[in-house]
């Protein structure tokens, strides 16, 4: 897209005129471009209308060559893209005066001001900000502190503070000017401060901070021991990984705490974090006992495939027993067909086939990719609740009875089994039968897996469905797809 500079000042007006219609949903880009608006204002807007930040905010930046723009369109933006904008162009406020409206100004200006410190990052705010997160009382909107801690942590590490399950041993690392104020923070009284002085350091990774850690683990506020464990798991030293290890054995440690500490050791590859990691496999919490799958995934422990093929054959708990077959299928273990089958053969005897596990089990079973499956699977297709899935684990395992079975299901009337049916068929390739029915199967708008297999096929009985997809498919690539078809003598190899 050309560069909306000082002399491209029309387009970005026109562009922000037609902004607000797009807004308010009186237009949008498409229609624009049927009344041939210029290409430079369709690309604008096309930034404009994006969801993603990244592709908004070079949007924005675009305006700021244009003052006019930027004076029409920043009565339309909230109040983070208008600190932006006014950010990119040199027209935000200084330091102080941001500060200030933290203090003493309404919900829109401060959440102006934070976004405006946020993007210009100056370290001199960072205690200011420290010091008023310490001292907001329980009366106060319930976004502001976490939006002040955001800010802060964007201003020291220039990025978000990931939550705990996704965070990573690497990345940015505060600097240097920064740290004995993060270490001052640490030993505030107030819990968040605490709590986010901890994190930061955290991202720093420095031995020398280890004594801070082991203290910190102990925090009475369970936020604060959490951020203290993450930053013991980033020093991977040996004393870290023991504190983490006795957590899970101290009596006043809440279910959480032990959750974060176990998920952290298995992370590290500590096989002491074993059991407690199998108790949360099948916890009532899903973001639990995915996080404990997770976690044991990376463990590593021979043990783990026992344990989750007990865990998913208990029937007193089959109700939490989603994660456990989840983990079954990612490990590929002996284990793992077996006890997919029982479970699914006994939700299927019993009727149960509602709960989770069952679709768990089915698209696992599919992924594995055994064709001892082909049994259970082709009953579960009776089943209308599980009918799709059971229909796209069977396309993936193939084989002659599983053909069978697609060629039944392509010429039902739900759409979306006959889908699945196709997906599967397209593996095929040169079978005649599966190639008859592709033929049938393709319609607008001419899905590309079945185009890609009756291309390959070369049989003529294709050569009409593929001639209309030629002329007539809405995607480019796959009307050149089609046109390299060339009609091959019809061969009857079974995969």
């Amino acid at each position: 897209m050309e560069r909306v500079q000082g002399g491209a000042g029309h387009a970005a007006r026109r562009a922000a005129e037609l902004y607000g219609a797009v807004r308010a949903g009186e237009t949008d880009v498409a229609r624009l471009r049927e009344r041939r608006e210029p290409r430079r204002v369709l690309g604008l807007l096309e930034f404009a209308t994006q969801g993603r930040r990244e592709e908004r905010d070079a949007y924005l930046r675009r305006l700021t060559a244009s003052p006019d723009a930027v004076a029409m369109v920043r009565p339309w933006l909230g109040p983070a893209e208008r600190a932006r904008l006014d950010v990119a162009g040199g027209r935000a406020p200084a330091v102080p005066p941001l500060l200030a409206m933290l203090s003493r100004g309404t919900e829109e200006d401060r959440r102006y001001a934070l976004e405006a410190l946020a993007v210009k990052r100056p370290m001199e705010a960072t205690e200011p900000l420290f010091g008023l997160l310490g001292v907001l009382g329980p009366d106060e909107s319930s976004w502001y502190p976490g939006l002040i801690e955001d800010t802060v942590s964007r201003i020291v590490i220039g990025r978000h503070l990931p939550f705990w399950r996704r965070t990573a041993r690497s990345g940015p690392v505060p600097p240097a000017t920064c740290v004995p104020l993060l270490l001052r923070q640490a030993c505030r009284a107030a819990p968040r401060a605490r709590r986010l002085a901890l994190a930061l350091l955290g991202c720093d990774r420095d031995p020398a901070h280890l004594d801070l850690f082991l203290v910190a683990a102990g925090d009475p506020d369970e936020s604060a021991a959490a951020e203290a464990f993450v930053a013991l798991w980033r020093l991977d030293v040996p004393e870290a990984r023991d504190r983490l290890a006795a957590v899970l054995t101290e009596p006043s440690r809440s279910p959480q705490e032990r959750l974060v500490a176990s998920v952290l050791l298995g992370r590290a590859g500590d096989r002491r974090a074993f059991e407690t990691l199998v108790l949360f496999l099948n916890h009532r919490d899903p973001w639990n006992t995915l996080a404990a799958a997770e976690a044991l995934t990376r463990l590593g422990d021979p043990r783990t495939a026992r344990a989750a093929a007990a865990l998913a054959t208990n029937r007193l708990r089959i109700a939490y027993a989603l994660a456990a077959v989840r983990l079954l299928g990612r490990l590929r273990a002996p284990e793992s067909l077996p006890a997919l089958t029982s479970t699914l053969t006994w939700l299927l005897d019993e009727g149960r086939t509602g709960y989770q596990a069952a679709a768990g089990c089915v698209e696992e079973l599919g992924r594995l990719g055994d064709e001892r499956a082909v049994p259970v699977l082709t009953r579960a297709v009776g089943d209308p609740r599980l009918r799709i899935a059971a229909v796209d684990s069977l396309g993936r395992i193939g084989g002659p009875h599983v053909l069978e079975t697609l060629l039944g299901v392509a010429s039902g009337e739900d759409a979306e089994v006959r889908a699945a049916a196709a997906r599967g068929l397209a593996r095929y390739g040169d079978e005649p039968r599966a190639t008859a029915a592709l033929v049938g199967l393709c319609a607008p708008p001419y899905p590309r897996r079945i185009v890609r297999a009756l291309v390959r096929s070369g049989d003529p009985a294709a050569a009409p469905v593929l001639a209309a997809v030629r002329d007539g498919a809405p995607s480019a690539a796959t009307r050149r797809l089609a046109g390299r078809f060339r009609p091959d003598p019809p061969r009857t190899a079974t995969p």
